[in-house]
């Protein structure tokens, strides 16, 4: 299927009206949502897949209405998004196959329901199914109008088919009263700005909307902190896991709400703090787990994806290989490094960098351990010298037959304007960032013309 914002997508593929006889061969046999035969069903067969990541969405044209599935020893857990916002997540999981259902309510008199498989299930599930057996207009009952085996509007195997890459790639600055002049503008989140969440939330979800407002599209990077035991520092008054899952979540939400175009929310550690259980290999896994969280209860219209800010002078080279390895083995979301290249040298010939690392490590955990690795360099200083450093490294990666992935260029404008004595050499604004990086590259004939994303910004808090 063409990748197609999710708005359009649900204009132009919602077809199917609910509490109408529709033939379930109407579902793609091969489709990630199958009909299946079963004698407990409803109707003897039900809507059903295995597959983590499928999506079956379906109108119905009702303000009150119940979803009946199958619970069963090998169910797991389903999404529910009501009009692109998650609703609730169903347990299908139950000692016995038995009916259950559950009540949606809703102002709308036409609704779009959508069922996402997460693959996950409680431990004592002896497997990961999820299935729809009917949707019924009493809420107590399958009777009078029930449409039982409910063929799907679409079907689609990934979540990331709904929507646009949120990157885009400029040729050139663009005037300063052009929408695409504003960039997008990220977060080092304190656990001081976000706790009590309750309490923040309405300030996040303001800043988000302002900014998705005048800014076309986008990726907000999360900046969390370095990771510790159960979730990041958070710059000095520890998150949770969950506490970032739901940080993120109303960030997606304000954007999903506000935006015109298609945004991505990129959760964000780094790899400071020397040799810890959480910089390597189990580290890397753990934040995937965290991205897949903040994934499970987030507005769908947002992409969430992961992030790391590797910086050679902050750690050792195995540990930040390690951690990359672990994120990468178990996810295939986008994982962003928003690092610098510390003392990598500003002209080709050498290739070594601060703390033992070399070019062809920094290459490594931004471009070459797995093809969803993209870079979003820092490039801070006035005088060049990252920009330099990228083109180098950016050189290197061509002769190795691996382009760097420069997805994006960071600034950080916003948070050098917040601290007093503000940034006397680091403190480039977002397109003379991206306007050295073009012109290092450029100077190179080797990565001259190659394609660079935006620049993005990045702030304390959300003021």
């Amino acid at each position: 299927m063409a990748r197609v914002f999710f708005r359009w997508v649900m204009a132009a593929a919602l077809a199917v009206s609910a509490f109408v006889a529709v033939p379930t061969s109407g579902a793609r046999a091969d489709g990630p949502w199958v009909s299946v035969r079963n004698k407990q069903a409803l109707g003897g067969t039900m809507m059903q897949t295995a597959n983590a990541g499928a999506v079956a969405a379906f109108e119905v044209q009702a303000r009150k209405f119940t979803l009946w599935y199958l619970a069963g020893p090998k169910n797991g857990r389903v999404a529910v998004y009501l009009n692109g916002a998650q609703h609730k997540v169903i347990d299908q999981w139950s000692a016995k196959q038995e009916s259950a259902s559950f009540v949606v309510k809703s102002p709308r008199p036409v609704n779009t329901v959508m069922l996402v498989s997460l693959g996950t299930n409680r431990p004592k599930a002896k497997g990961t199914l999820v299935n729809l057996d009917a949707i019924s207009p009493q809420l107590d009952r399958c009777a009078k109008g029930c449409l039982r085996t409910p063929a799907a509007s679409f079907m689609l195997n990934s979540l990331s088919e709904l929507a646009v890459d949120p990157v885009w790639y400029p040729t050139a600055v663009p005037a300063a009263d052009q929408p695409f002049y504003n960039v997008a503008i990220g977060s080092y989140v304190r656990g001081q700005d976000v706790l009590s969440l309750d309490a923040n939330a309405p300030l996040i979800r303001d800043a988000m909307c302002e900014k998705a407002r005048r800014v076309p599209q986008g990726v907000v990077i999360l900046s969390f902190g370095r990771q510790i035991e159960g979730g990041s520092s958070g710059f000095g008054t520890a998150l949770s896991a969950s506490d970032i899952a739901t940080t993120t979540s109303i960030v997606a939400g304000a954007l999903a709400e506000c935006a015109t175009g298609p945004w991505e929310v990129a959760i964000g550690t780094s790899n400071s703090g020397g040799v810890t259980p959480f910089n390597g290999f189990d580290g890397g896994v753990t934040w995937a787990q965290i991205v897949d969280q903040a994934r499970a209860i987030s507005d769908i219209r947002v992409t969430i994806s992961g992030a790391v800010d590797i910086e050679s002078s902050w750690g050792p080279v195995r540990q930040a290989k390690a951690w990359v390895g672990g994120f990468t083995s178990v996810s295939g979301r986008r994982l962003w490094n928003f690092g610098s290249a510390d003392g990598c040298p500003q002209s080709v010939g050498s290739r070594r960098c601060n703390n033992g690392w070399t070019i062809d490590d920094v290459l490594w955990v931004s471009t070459q351990a797995s093809p969803s690795l993209v870079v979003i360099p820092q490039i801070h200083t006035q005088n060049g010298s990252q920009a330099r450093q990228w083109a180098v490294i950016a050189a290197r990666s061509l002769e190795l037959g691996t382009p760097l992935r420069v997805a994006g260029v960071g600034a950080q404008t916003t948070a050098c304007l917040q601290v007093r004595e503000g940034c006397r050499t680091t403190g480039n604004d977002a397109w003379t960032a991206w306007s050295q990086l073009r012109q290092a590259l450029d100077a190179i004939p080797s990565t001259a013309g190659m394609a660079i994303g935006p620049p993005r910004d990045i702030r304390w808090s959300w003021r």
